[in-house]
């Protein structure tokens, strides 16, 4: 009788514990449109002044990053696609957006001020 009751307590345990499983993996990556929540890119903006630019990458002397807890600073970025280097040219001030892309940060959008 002894093992019966273990048996049907441990079932018991599982079906409850099954929901607060399901939220616990809620939290810690999935929303609601079914994609995990890394591939959710948090875009940061900022303006700078153009320092060089080509086809895949751009050099900006920007203003503090506050999204990032960065301080003015000159960097060189990737550029997500060519297109955005269009009627760019060094010296242009310009507003931009950039996601973290594995240990770098991508330009976005980038568009002149």
């Amino acid at each position: 009788m002894q093992k019966n009751i273990f048996a049907v307590s441990l079932a018991a345990l599982a079906a409850l514990s099954a929901p607060c499983l399901m939220i616990k993996s809620a939290e810690a990556g999935m929303n609601m449109g079914n994609k995990p929540a890394e591939e959710k890119l948090l875009a940061h903006r900022g303006t700078g002044t153009v320092k060089e630019i080509d086809a895949s990458r751009v050099i900006l002397a920007h203003g503090p990053i506050a999204t990032l807890n960065w301080p003015a600073m000159t960097m060189s970025f990737k550029l997500k696609d060519a297109a955005l280097s269009r009627g760019i040219k060094a010296g242009d001030i310009v507003d931009f957006e950039l996601v973290q892309s594995g240990n770098m940060y991508v330009v976005t959008r980038l568009s002149v001020k």
